[in-house]
């Protein structure tokens, strides 16, 4: 009987643990329109330990400008992340990631090509994480970097957001 109470717990326990570890290599496209992670539990409500910096505080439309997310202590590290550039809440531009980037790669929302970032698995979660931003031509808005950044699968803060960019 203690054996199989045993087994019991230990399978509930797996199951349980399943969603959290399911997106250890990316957000998946259909967090891309609200931005929250699956994780089955919510997010915090509490101030983020991050900050989105930008590069620039102006650029030129087809432009690009260097976004960093990064923990406000050592112990603020990233463990996940999913970014997007918007203007209110429509997302706009694309993001230019090196293939060989060990953070992070593109994702395609809806039918626009790398119009977001989000982490690759990531072993030895980061303090800060770089990439660049593409303003699309024609632009001429204020622009937030919009992101949802996780300390780890049970922890992370939704549509955080960078001062404005202004693309003319």
């Amino acid at each position: 009987m203690a054996y199989r109470f045993v087994f019991i717990s230990l399978a509930m326990a797996a199951l349980c643990a399943v969603p959290v570890l399911s997106f250890s290599a990316g957000a998946p496209a259909d967090a891309c329109g609200d931005m929250i992670p699956q994780h089955h539990t919510d997010p915090q409500s509490s101030a983020a330990p991050y900050k989105i910096l930008l590069e620039k505080k102006q650029i030129k439309s087809g432009e690009a400008v260097t976004v960093t997310v990064q923990g406000n202590s050592a112990k603020d590290t990233i463990k996940g992340l999913l970014c997007q550039a918007r203007v209110g809440e429509t997302p706009v531009g694309s993001f230019d990631v090196a293939p060989d980037n060990k953070y992070i790669q593109t994702l395609n929302c809806g039918k626009s090509n790398k119009s977001a970032v989000t982490h690759k698995k990531i072993a030895t979660p980061p303090k800060s994480i770089s990439f660049n931003w593409v303003a699309p031509k024609g632009l001429s808005e204020n622009v937030r970097m919009t992101c949802t950044i996780a300390l780890n699968g049970g922890v992370f803060w939704v549509k955080e957001q960078s001062s404005a960019l202004k693309v003319n």
